[in-house]
């Protein structure tokens, strides 16, 4: 790598870092490439040579988010690690990383549309937790099985399986929106045995 490329390279991972902070302080709606200039120690003019707008920046901070969170799945699961370590793997790394958890599973950023791109990021994730639930005895109903033809079809899995992943991913990830944001205080505090009470009954139920 050149010394301007170096260089180009260490900018581009300051103004990240510094991205960073800035959702975790003032929340992803409030990021701006000027605040992220200021965080950064750099000039406003600089960062337009990395990002041309907030919303390029946030697609890199949101592809970050999924790329850490699925290699950190992959590595938890390995070869034949089943439903339950995924889904421990999916918490750990959520209670690890709050705020990355949040930019992508919480809160729309308001006038924010997420790119293509994003998406197989996001399918990076699922994929770990297709692979490891049954499809569902239940029948989806027409309308359903018709809706979700195309994406079973892309993963080559029958549609009654995406559905009972989806529907276990997004109990899961609900379950670690509540959680993050204190809504089991009070109740089920610290929250170790809902969760692990939450992963048996989707084990029972063919995951």
């Amino acid at each position: 790598m050149s010394t301007r490329a170096e260089a180009k390279a260490i900018t581009r991972a300051r103004l990240l870092d510094a991205a960073r902070e800035s959702v975790r302080d003032e929340g992803a709606a409030a990021l701006s490439l000027r605040s992220v200039a200021g965080r950064a120690g750099i000039v406003p003019s600089a960062v337009y040579r990395h990002f041309e707008s907030r919303d390029d920046l946030l697609t890199q901070l949101i592809l970050d988010a999924y790329t850490g969170l699925a290699e950190s799945l992959e590595a938890a699961v390995g070869v034949g690690g089943d439903w339950k370590r995924a889904a421990d793997a999916l918490r750990s790394w959520a209670l690890a990383h709050r705020h990355e958890y949040l930019l992508i599973y919480g809160t729309p950023v308001p006038g924010y549309q997420a790119p293509e791109e994003t998406v197989g990021a996001a399918a990076r994730v699922a994929q770990v937790f297709l692979r490891r639930v049954t499809a569902s005895d239940a029948s989806l109903g027409d309308g359903l099985a018709s809706q979700l033809d195309g994406v079973a079809t892309a993963f080559d899995v029958p549609p009654s399986q995406l559905a009972q992943m989806l529907s276990n991913l997004a109990q899961l990830t609900g379950f670690l929106v509540l959680e993050l944001g204190g809504h089991f205080v009070g109740t089920a505090d610290p929250a170790d045995l809902l969760w692990d009470h939450v992963v048996a009954g989707q084990t029972r139920g063919g995951a």
